[in-house]
């Protein structure tokens, strides 16, 4: 692929364990689109001979389906191809009319899954048949289909749209939109609909989410002010039909600031799910919630034809609490341990830790809201949630804390066992667990365990300063009872948000 070339932006280490799902490249907006199973920070390099943008995913396998497409007009074509057995490698071959400068390409995260490769401007003879890219299913890819309509991504709206065409009878129809308070629900009649997803954003760069779905035809009579407008953080809803064939409906969500992204969840039944993630709809209120992820400028060159990863920089305590924001831009993500089929440890009486840590947490995200604090939860009831997509969600809301709250347990048989203990696994950590164990003891009758460093999951892959607190023993004499106690609940909630508000009023 040619010897010279320059580093663009640096990657972290990863094991092949994800898949790049999907990928697509719009002409209009001269930007590459992709989304992969699992988080991913990737690495961009610009080639002088041949003239070529090459983006290698550390940790991501690639599908045959989602192989070679011809793009046409700056980028003739976007290769994939798995370079090694950790790495899967896209290749943007330029159009030679086209002049890049390579400092002016921009990547940006959507979210840790979801990123994009923007080119500059430039002018590309327009696609035959005034086509636009809608997914091919069966490939899991994009092909172009002709269309009648204008730019698929439309420019920033101040107020719903529905844009509507003749068009043949399709599987699958679209009735509406339903406010709910888990979120929206897009209501449809027929087949289950097939929908493709990705993250944009406009001319103004406000953030969108798009969600096509194939086959589908929007019910006649639909209007504008049928849709929802303002709420959870959406600033506009646009459904845009087109006489593709099959014909497809393009949904437009245009996002405030504030919101977090979205899932999108089609149902057998009918209908679909569109779920935020990592926050209650009821919390989606005011900024500075955001899921753009910042990209790290290489110190020094990487060489292209290297498949090694550059190492994750680690940041020294005073970097790390030099980046703290003020109150205004704080988000601390609460952690509250186990849930779902995931009960924790059971004590005394059959009390179990998943249900104490959760409202332990909500009396913690209660007091620090009231002092101007933006809170998320990697949890919101009983719900069973992995390890990793809790650091995921910290590090896709750029959180400026990470608390776990957790309670403890020993055998049945040692109930003197009681008491008040903090971990830690960076430096940052440490002064964090520190600041929540010293005001958790100033305030509440416990026996001190200590502040100690320990090698959890959701200590070592957070990238912002972490701590678990371990409350208590929910086989104590001492501490069950407590454990069980509203009102100590409530006490215990405050005292973790104090001790929060020490460690960050303690920034610079």
């Amino acid at each position: 692929m040619g010897v010279a070339g320059v580093c663009l932006f640096g990657s972290l280490p990863a094991k092949a364990t994800a898949r790049l799902q999907t990928w697509q490249f719009d002409t209009g907006q001269n930007r590459l689109v992709f989304t992969t199973e699992g988080g991913v920070q990737p690495q961009v390099s610009w080639l002088t001979n041949p003239r070529r943008l090459v983006i290698d995913l550390p940790g991501i396998l690639s599908e045959t389906a989602l192989g070679d497409q011809f793009v046409g007009g700056a980028v003739q074509a976007v290769r994939v191809t798995q370079v090694d057995a950790h790495t899967t490698r896209m290749v943007l071959e330029l159009n030679p009319s086209y002049d890049l400068d390579p400092k002016q390409v921009k990547v940006w995260g959507l979210t840790s899954q979801q990123w994009v490769v923007q080119l500059p401007g430039a002018t590309p003879a327009p696609p035959a048949n005034d086509s636009i890219v809608i997914p091919d299913f069966s490939k899991a890819a994009v092909r172009p289909l002709t269309a009648v309509g204008d730019d698929p991504l439309p420019p920033r709206l101040s107020r719903n749209q529905v844009n509507t065409t003749a068009v043949r009878a399709t599987a699958t129809v679209l009735r509406g939109v339903q406010v709910t308070a888990e979120g929206f629900f897009i209501h449809s009649a027929g087949a289950i609909p097939q929908v493709q997803v990705y993250r944009t954003r406009d001319a103004n760069q406000t953030r969108q989410l798009v969600i096509d779905v194939l086959d589908a035809a929007i019910v006649p009579g639909l209007a504008p002010d049928a849709l929802p407008q303002g709420r959870y953080g959406i600033q506009s809803w646009s459904l845009t039909q087109f006489a593709t064939a099959p014909p497809a409906v393009r949904i437009t969500l245009s996002l405030e600031g504030y919101s977090p992204d979205w899932q999108i969840t089609p149902l057998t039944s009918g209908g679909i799910w569109v779920t935020p993630i990592g926050v209650a709809p009821s919390q989606i209120a005011a900024p500075p919630t955001t899921v753009v992820l910042p990209v790290v400028q290489a110190a020094a060159p990487v060489p292209i034809g290297s498949s090694t990863a550059a190492p994750q920089p680690t940041l020294s305590p005073s970097v790390q609490q030099a980046a703290v924001p003020n109150r205004s831009q704080v988000l601390v993500m609460l952690d509250p341990g186990h849930g779902g089929v995931d009960p924790g440890a059971v004590g005394i009486g059959g009390l179990q830790e998943k249900g104490v840590v959760l409202a332990v947490a909500q009396h913690t995200a209660a007091a620090l809201r009231a002092q101007g604090v933006a809170v998320q939860f990697t949890r919101q009831g009983d719900q069973t949630v992995d390890l990793q997509p809790r650091t995921e969600m910290a590090d896709a809301a750029r959180a400026t804390v990470f608390v776990s709250i957790h309670a403890n347990a020993v055998n049945m048989q040692r109930p003197e066992v009681n008491g008040l203990e903090t971990y830690y696994y960076s430096d940052a950590g440490r002064v964090l667990a520190t600041a929540l164990q010293n005001h958790v003891l100033s305030v509440l009758p416990t026996h001190d365990r200590g502040v100690r460093q320990a090698r959890f999951w959701v200590l070592r892959r957070t990238s912002m300063p972490a701590a678990l607190i371990e409350i208590g023993f929910v086989t104590g004499a001492t501490d069950a009872p407590k454990l069980r106690d509203p009102r100590w609940q409530a006490q215990m909630g405050q005292a973790i948000a104090q001790g929060i508000l020490n460690y960050l009023q303690g920034q610079p």
